[in-house]
């Protein structure tokens, strides 16, 4: 009963959050145009700011063992994804989007308000600390997908540049050689910072809500269906368990590699979707199906499970 009223207490306020969103969409107060620019704002200023802060304030010594063992779980999901779409269809733009979303989550918006919820405030230097390592990877892999399935050539170019330009890596790096240099970011500085972090959570469940939309499921349902119970149930199960018995992780760590692998589909998935020539119908179905659902499997997780993962 106790991790149960964890559980609750973590995943409704994320639930209304999104009910919120989903309700001003649907009486008109914001439009879907209007949502998808929030959600612009919510990528290249909430969570890079947070990210940034958690990094720069956070005094836990980073642990590369840690570290590899999460990229190494990344890209071990990426291939098997990789080999679930080869079996599921022979359609290369489906391929390409069931890849990327059987293992690439939404760990900004989605996982960093879990573990701010499940371990504080205070704690979240870890979970910010994975999420670079998995943007990193998420990037590289995410354009991998499409290149690989489409039969072409791999434009490498593309995929650096896609590195380049990603506002996490940009603000993890920076906050990396803050910490390297012991520079003191004056109040003025760092304030601003934290106030932009806040906000993240808040309106990023807004736009999660707002854009959700199930109007074309029927024809997918099946592949949906399968690609949903992979990303949410079989992912996480698999490299957890592995990461808590072979691994021998434990306390933050394990919780932050848990968010990383049971958050929904990441939104960023319908834009790539869009560039690369993936089926962009149903990217936008993986994201709103795994999106509700996860509040289920997440709360249903963290009440059996909550006391390992703290």
């Amino acid at each position: 009963m106790e991790y149960f009223n964890t559980s609750f207490q973590i995943v409704m306020p994320l639930v209304l959050m999104m009910a919120t969103g989903f309700l001003i969409r649907k009486v008109g107060v914001v439009t879907e145009d209007a949502l998808r620019i929030v959600n612009r704002i919510v990528y290249y200023v909430g969570i890079p700011t947070l990210v940034f802060y958690s990094v720069v304030t956070d005094r836990t010594p980073a642990r590369w063992q840690y570290a590899l063992w999460v990229a190494g779980t990344v890209l071990a999901a990426f291939v098997l994804a990789m080999l679930l779409a080869r079996v599921l269809t022979k359609d290369p733009a489906k391929r390409g989007t069931i890849a990327q979303a059987a293992y690439r989550s939404n760990d900004g918006i989605f996982g960093l308000a879990v573990a701010t919820a499940l371990l504080g405030e205070a704690n979240t230097g870890t979970m910010a600390f994975t999420l670079v390592i998995s943007a990193a990877l998420f990037g590289v892999t995410g354009v991998l997908c499409y290149e690989l399935n489409r039969g072409g050539k791999v434009h490498v170019g593309k995929v650096l540049l896609n590195l380049v330009k990603n506002p996490i890596l940009i603000a993890a790096a920076l906050a990396f050689i803050v910490r390297l240099t012991g520079l003191t970011l004056p109040y003025v500085i760092l304030k601003p910072i934290e106030y932009f972090k806040h906000m993240c959570t808040p309106l990023g469940f807004l736009v999660l809500g707002g854009l959700l939309s199930f109007r074309s499921l029927k024809s997918d349902w099946k592949l949906v269906t399968v690609v949903s119970a992979v990303k949410l149930v079989a992912m996480p199960v698999l490299f957890c368990t592995l990461a808590y018995f072979v691994g021998g992780i434990r306390g933050p760590e394990l919780a932050s590699l848990f968010i990383v692998f049971s958050s929904p589909v990441a939104m960023s998935c319908l834009p790539m979707a869009s560039e690369l020539g993936g089926d962009v119908k149903l990217s936008g179905e993986l994201i709103a199906v795994t999106t509700v659902l996860s509040l289920l499997t997440v709360f249903l997780y963290l009440t059996f499970f909550g006391g390992i993962l703290q």
